[in-house]
C-alpha cells in the first residue's frame, strides 16, 4: 500500500510508493468506507506543517513553477481580485464534499446505487475524474502506451476517445495556460487539495517570523511570494497564513535577512 500524502500524484501509477490522500478519500466513500486514514493524513500534515508539501513535494506544484519562467513578466492580480479568487478552491472542495459524501451516506443506507451509477465516473471521485494533474501524469502517459499499441490509423484511434477525454483535456491546457500567466494560480485558486490542508493548517506549528528590527518593510517579500501572502500585514512574531506554501522564496528575497522559518 502507498503512502498517502495531501499532494497531486497520479492515482493509476502501477507500484507506485506514494498516493494521493484525496484520490484515496474519494474512492473510499465511492465504496461507502470511512476514510480515515486519508483524512488522518490532512489532519497531521496540516497542523504540524501547514500547507509545505505543496511548495515542496507536490509534482503539479514543480510544473508550474517551471511553466512561471516562460513568461517573463508575469500577470499581476489585483489584490482585491486575489481575496475573492482564493474562496474558489473552498468551493470546488464542498462540492467534492458534498458529492462524495452524500454518495457515501445514500449507499450506507442502501440506496445509492442509483445515485451511483448517475455519476459515471465521477462517482470514484469527482476531482480526480477532472483533475488536470491526473490527465498530464496519468491519463496522458497511458494513452501514448494505448496509441503506440493501436498501430492503426491515428485519426479513427482518437475519433474513438470518449468526449470526457476531450474535456479533460481542455481544462488541463487552460490551466496550464493560466499558470504560465499567473505564478501558482492552481495553488492560489483551484486546488481543493490546498484548500482541506489550509483548513487543517490554519494554525499549523510551522511558520515564518519577521525580526522588526531588521526590517524596512521594503515589501520586497511580498513581491517574490507566488501566492501573494500579505507578509508585511500580518504580526511578526509568527506567520502562519493558511495560503503560505512555505516555499521561502520571501526569505530568499529579503535583502536584510529579516524572515527566518519558525517552529514553536
Amino acid at each position: 500500500m502507498p503512502v498517502l500524502l495531501p499532494i497531486l500524484v497520479p492515482s493509476a501509477t502501477p507500484g507506485r510508493t506514494v498516493g494521493n490522500a484525496f484520490s484515496a478519500m474519494e474512492y473510499m466513500l465511492s465504496e461507502a468506507v470511512a476514510p480515515l486514514v486519508p483524512l488522518a493524513t490532512f489532519l497531521i500534515v496540516g497542523a504540524l506543517f501547514g500547507r509545505v508539501l505543496c511548495g515542496w513535494a507536490c509534482p503539479f506544484g514543480l510544473v508550474q513553477d517551471i511553466l512561471r519562467h516562460v513568461k517573463r513578466r508575469p500577470v499581476e492580480v489585483a489584490v482585491h481580485t486575489h481575496r475573492s479568487a482564493v474562496k474558489l478552491k473552498y468551493y470546488i472542495l464542498a462540492v467534492c464534499a458534498l458529492i462524495s459524501w452524500t454518495l457515501a451516506i445514500s449507499l450506507a443506507a442502501g440506496v445509492g446505487e442509483d445515485y451511483k451509477e448517475a455519476l459515471g465516473p465521477f462517482a470514484q471521485g469527482p476531482f480526480t475524474a477532472l483533475s488536470p494533474a491526473e490527465t498530464l501524469f496519468s491519463l496522458l502517459p497511458a494513452l501514448l502506451v494505448r496509441l503506440v499499441e493501436w498501430g492503426g490509423d491515428v485519426w479513427s484511434f482518437l475519433a474513438n476517445l470518449p468526449s470526457l477525454f476531450w474535456a479533460r483535456m481542455v481544462l488541463m491546457v487552460a490551466v496550464l495556460i493560466l499558470v504560465a500567466y499567473v505564478p501558482r494560480a492552481w495553488c492560489r485558486y483551484l486546488c481543493p487539495v490546498g484548500a482541506l490542508l489550509a483548513i487543517f493548517g490554519r494554525f499549523s506549528l510551522l511558520g515564518l517570523s519577521i525580526n522588526p528590527v531588521r526590517c524596512d518593510k521594503c515589501g520586497e517579500c511580498v513581491r517574490a511570494c507566488p501566492m501573494m501572502v500579505r507578509l508585511l500585514e500580518q504580526p511578526p512574531e509568527k506567520i502562519s497564513d493558511p495560503e503560505c506554501i512555505y516555499c521561502l522564496r520571501c526569505v530568499a528575497a529579503c535583502p536584510n535577512g529579516a524572515i527566518r522559518p519558525r517552529l514553536p
